[in-house]
C-alpha cells in the first residue's frame, strides 16, 4: 500500500514539476505568478520566484535531473539583476511602476539566495542575501515590528514569521547578531498574539476577520522553522502544536477537505478549500511529526495532500493546465479566484517530497 502511494505521489510530483518549469519558460526571467484559463500567463513574480528556487533544487536532487537546478540558477540571476541598491526587492509583479521595497517579498527571496549559495558556494548569492537581510533587520522598530512594507494591514501581520525564518537562515551563514536579534524580536512580539484556542491574532492579510489557510500556514511554519534554526524547537515550534492538532482533526473529519479560511475564533468558511493552504498545512503537520513520530499525523497530512491530487488537472490538451494547482477548489473559491498560482504548485511539490520521504522510512 505504501509503495502504491509513493508511486502515485511521484506521478503527481512529476506533473507539478513540469508545470513549474512551464511557468518559468513563460516568465521572461522569473516564474509567472499564475495562469488564468481566461487571461493566460501573468507577468513574473519576484517573491514567489525566490522561494521557488529551493523547491527546484530539491526536485533536481529527487529526480537526479540537473535541468531543475539550471532553472534555479537562471531565475536566481534574474533576481540578482532586479535587487535594489538598498538590498530590498520590490513588491508585486515585475516590472512594477512603483518599485518600493517589500518586507515580505524580500524575505521570501532570501530563501532562494541562500539555497543557491549552499548549492554553488558562490559568494554573490550570500552577499545579496546579507544585504537584503540587513535591510530587513534595520527596518524593525522598537516594538519588534516592521512599521511599513505591508500592502494591506495597518500593523505587521503575524504571518511575517515567514520573514523571520529566512533572516535566521542568513544569520546562520553571516553570524550577524543584528540579524538574529531583529528576527527573534519580531517572533517574541508576535508570539504574544497567541490566543487560548491556539489561533494567532492578525494571521490574515487584513487586521481582523477570517484568514486563508495559506497565511495561517505561513504563520505556523515561520515559527517552526525559526525554532529549528536556533536549535530550540520548544521556544517557537511547540507553541504551534495546539493549532496544528486542530487542523489534524479537521483533516481527519473532512478526509483532507479542510475549509479554506478560519477566523480567530476558528469559525470557518466551508464553501471552498484553499489548496495552497492545504499543502502548506500538511508540511507543517509533518514538521511537527518529526519531533514526535506519530502515524496519525502522517495520515492527516496525507489526506490533505491526497485531496489536492484528486482535483489536479491532468488534461493533455491544455498544457498550461496540466499539473497546475488552483488557488481554490472549486476554482471560483475566494482564494486566487479562477487562477493557478505558481506558489500553489511550489507548496504541493514540497508537500509531496515531504510525504514521500516520510513514507519511505516506513517501507
Amino acid at each position: 500500500m505504501k509503495i502504491d502511494s509513493i508511486q502515485r505521489y511521484r506521478h503527481h510530483l512529476e506533473l507539478t514539476a513540469e508545470w513549474l518549469m512551464r511557468s518559468i519558460n513563460k516568465g521572461k526571467g522569473g516564474s509567472c505568478a499564475h495562469f488564468s484559463p481566461l487571461l493566460g500567463w501573468s507577468k513574473p513574480y519576484p517573491e514567489t520566484t525566490g522561494y521557488l528556487i529551493p523547491t527546484l533544487i530539491r526536485l533536481s536532487k529527487f529526480f537526479n535531473e540537473p535541468r531543475y537546478s539550471y532553472a534555479a540558477m537562471e531565475i536566481g540571476q534574474w533576481l540578482l539583476d532586479i535587487q535594489s541598491q538598498n538590498g530590498s526587492w520590490h513588491g508585486g509583479l515585475h516590472p512594477n511602476n512603483n518599485p518600493e521595497g517589500s518586507v515580505f517579498n524580500t524575505g521570501q527571496i532570501l530563501k532562494g539566495m541562500m539555497a543557491l549559495y549552499h548549492l554553488t558556494n558562490d559568494q554573490v548569492f550570500l552577499s545579496a542575501a546579507d544585504k537584503g537581510c540587513s535591510w530587513l533587520a534595520g527596518s524593525v522598530d522598537s516594538d519588534g515590528l516592521w512599521p511599513a512594507g505591508d500592502y494591506r494591514a495597518s500593523e505587521t501581520p503575524s504571518y511575517y514569521s515567514h520573514v523571520a525564518w529566512p533572516m535566521l537562515q542568513v544569520w546562520i551563514a553571516t553570524q550577524s547578531n543584528s540579524q538574529r536579534t531583529a528576527a527573534e524580536r519580531f517572533l517574541d512580539t508576535v508570539l504574544q498574539r497567541k490566543l487560548p484556542n491556539g489561533a494567532m491574532a492578525r494571521w490574515g492579510f487584513g487586521d481582523h476577520g477570517s484568514a486563508f489557510t495559506h497565511t495561517i500556514a505561513y504563520t505556523i511554519r515561520g515559527f517552526q522553522e525559526s525554532s529549528l534554526l536556533i536549535g530550540d524547537y520548544s521556544k517557537y515550534g511547540t507553541p504551534m502544536n495546539k493549532i496544528l492538532d486542530f487542523f489534524v482533526k479537521k483533516s481527519e473529519l473532512s478526509n483532507g477537505r479542510v475549509p479554506g479560511e478560519f477566523d480567530e475564533a476558528l469559525k470557518n468558511n466551508k464553501n471552498y478549500v484553499c489548496l495552497t493552504g492545504n499543502a502548506q498545512l500538511a508540511i507543517c503537520i509533518l514538521l511537527m511529526e518529526k519531533q514526535n513520530p506519530d502515524l496519525r499525523l502522517v495520515n492527516a497530512a496525507a489526506k490533505m495532500i491526497d485531496f489536492i491530487g484528486s482535483v489536479q488537472p491532468k488534461c493533455k490538451i491544455i498544457k498550461s493546465l496540466r499539473g497546475g494547482v488552483a488557488g481554490s477548489y472549486p476554482l471560483w473559491g475566494r482564494y486566487m479566484f479562477m487562477r493557478y498560482p505558481n506558489w500553489s504548485a511550489k507548496y504541493y511539490c514540497d508537500s509531496l517530497i515531504s510525504i514521500i520521504s516520510r513514507l519511505e522510512v516506513e517501507k
